[in-house]
């Protein structure tokens, strides 16, 4: 019985591993109902800023953020302007000369988190056999099944979680037109970046429909 269990426990926990990861995703919007998207021919792109502190992930790992990040935004169907490293000020009227629009982008969260799925008991179909006599007489072997308790041992749960946001500004009145909040989690050891470069493509797609 004891190596039934392990058994048992093995299989669980491989099933665990290849099904798919239960994943969370809150997007937030808000638009200016009254501004007129189909008027930008030009963005600036701000540099990328964030909350957390990735003082120690290494300039590596920063580049990847960064390229994320651009690369999504030159799908959209117009200018896209890189912030000049110069700069013009934090307040979007500075660009008004330059683009129509100004983007932002804030890494709000970037977190590894878990959670203990505890030991439990379910009851389940094991198949047995025995032999039994045929119609004809003959010693033969059957399969029958019974119903018997299963522990699985706890386990494990990694989480990994990213917030972000972007905010778009008239370049002409210096108001937000348009802004984000995507907060996503999922049950995965570090899957952060997966989830940040969906979280891009998925904002810069849906602005692009507003645009064009």
């Amino acid at each position: 019985m004891c190596s039934i269990k392990k058994i048992f426990g093995v299989l669980f926990l491989l099933a665990c591993i290849i099904l798919p990861q239960n994943v969370s995703a809150e997007k937030r919007d808000w638009k200016d109902s009254y501004f007129n998207f189909r008027s930008i021919r030009r963005v600036i792109l701000m540099d990328l800023t964030s909350n957390v502190n990735f003082r120690s992930s290494g300039n590596i790992f920063m580049q990847r953020l960064y390229s994320t990040y651009y690369d999504n935004a030159r799908k959209l169907k117009c200018q896209v302007i890189k912030e000049d490293p110069r700069g013009h000020g934090s307040d979007p009227r500075d660009y008004y000369n330059v683009a129509d629009a100004v983007i932002t982008c804030t890494i709000k969260d970037w977190s590894d988190d878990y959670y203990i799925v505890p030991e439990r008991t379910t009851w389940e179909q094991k198949k047995m056999y025995r032999g039994v006599y045929d119609y004809y007489g003959n010693w033969v072997e059957e399969s029958y099944y019974v119903t018997v308790p299963v522990t699985y041992p706890p386990y494990r749960v990694d989480v990994s979680k990213v917030a972000v946001s972007f905010e778009v500004y008239d370049t002409r009145t210096g108001q937000m037109i348009f802004g984000r909040d995507d907060v996503r989690d999922r049950e995965d050891r570090d899957a952060q970046d997966g989830m940040y470069g969906r979280i891009c493509n998925s904002f810069f797609q849906d602005f692009g429909k507003l645009i064009k």
